[in-house]
């Protein structure tokens, strides 16, 4: 675990390490599927129970939105927690190849500077998400405790006092829980974003950067062969890293599309028909909330698709494309042909996630 905790690169670290502390990316099979297991059940039991107050909640659409948002948040904190973690070797692959990647000393001091501010605003978000996620934990808790009402969602069954006590404790036990799994999960999907786009924009300047060097011309045809090859074998890693990327983040992107469209629209609706100003401030604040929370997950997957075409601008305007060169021609058009296939990230492989996901 040492080991692979200083390979893997800076801007999944934090997340690798909180995710780690809850049990997942363990070898001990008891570590990685006990704790997870315990917590998914204990979020389905308050699901559950939020399932049943439908049956005494009035036509108030404020009450039915805030019911609503116990379910779904609870419902997609449970599945989230069962995906990863009975699919924990495919996100141990995702670090094991990401120590395969180049290093931005690669490139040039402007590009690198760029490419390390890069991992630095990610890095910063990632501590920024944390805190705004702690923010949030200690106001859900403490302001419904002083009002005498539960953290999330609404009570509507009366005269069930022992059900109720149960019901304001598993949530305040639960709630940090899911909140910081949620949130490192986030993160650990913003930074895999990060390093992807580092490692297209590493290779297309490495691509633009190539030039004829030694004397002979066998030296240079040599040179810029082995280089070339470097660059192929370096652009089927990166493509295979985003395979085993959307095959991790498949589900998880599915599960937040289906839940977050609904949720957006219910709040919305909620925020015109409530009459009390207090609730439709609440709604429009939600509402805002789970919009940005969708664009978390779409616009890094833009980002993505924009730098793996920019390659094949790269490969096309390089220094080295006018070399006659024969022994290059295999390479060229290969690396040519993989990058101008789209690459494109699918929640479940229905949903195009991408910066219109949000307009739509």
């Amino acid at each position: 675990m040492e080991v692979l905790i200083a390979e893997i690169p800076e801007s999944v670290k934090l997340p690798f390490l909180l995710l780690s502390k809850l049990g997942l990316f363990s070898t001990n099979k008891f570590k990685a599927y006990i704790p997870m297991s315990i917590l998914a059940l204990i979020v389905a039991n308050l699901v559950l129970i939020a399932m049943l107050q439908f049956l005494n909640v009035k036509r108030d659409i404020s009450d039915i939105v805030r019911n609503l948002e116990d379910i779904l948040a609870f419902s997609m904190a449970m599945v989230r927690m069962m995906i990863v973690t009975y699919r924990n070797e495919d996100f141990t692959r995702l670090f094991q190849t990401a120590k395969l990647f180049w290093d931005p000393s690669k490139c040039n001091q402007q590009t690198k500077m760029k490419l390390m501010a890069i991992r630095r605003f990610t890095s910063q978000l990632q501590r920024l998400l944390f805190l705004a996620v702690l923010i949030c934990v200690l106001l859900v808790i403490i302001f419904p405790l002083l009002q005498n009402t539960i953290p999330t969602g609404i009570w509507t069954m009366k005269g069930h006092e022992m059900l109720y006590r149960f019901v304001l404790i598993e949530q305040i036990i639960v709630i940090p829980f899911c909140a910081f799994f949620v949130c490192s999960l986030d993160c650990m999907y913003l930074g895999f974003c990060a390093e992807i786009v580092i490692q297209f924009r590493i290779l297309s300047q490495t691509l633009q950067k190539l030039k004829v060097e030694g004397n002979a011309v066998n030296q240079v045809e040599t040179n810029q062969l082995q280089e070339m090859k470097c660059c192929v074998r370096h652009h089927r890693i990166i493509l295979r890293f985003v395979k085993e990327f959307r095959e991790a983040f498949s589900l998880v992107l599915l599960i937040e599309f289906v839940i977050d469209g609904p949720l957006i629209c219910a709040e919305l609706l909620a925020a015109f028909e409530s009459r009390s100003y207090q609730n439709q401030m609440r709604h429009v604040i939600i509402f805002s909330f789970v919009t940005l929370q969708l664009a978390f997950f779409c616009i890094p997957a833009n980002y993505i698709t924009n730098e793996a075409m920019a390659v094949s601008d790269a490969v096309y305007f390089s220094n080295w494309y006018f070399q006659h060169v024969p022994a290059l021609k295999v390479p060229l058009l290969l690396i040519i042909q993989s990058s101008q296939n789209e690459i494109t990230i699918k929640a479940g492989d229905l949903v195009i996630i991408n910066a219109g996901t949000i307009v739509n």
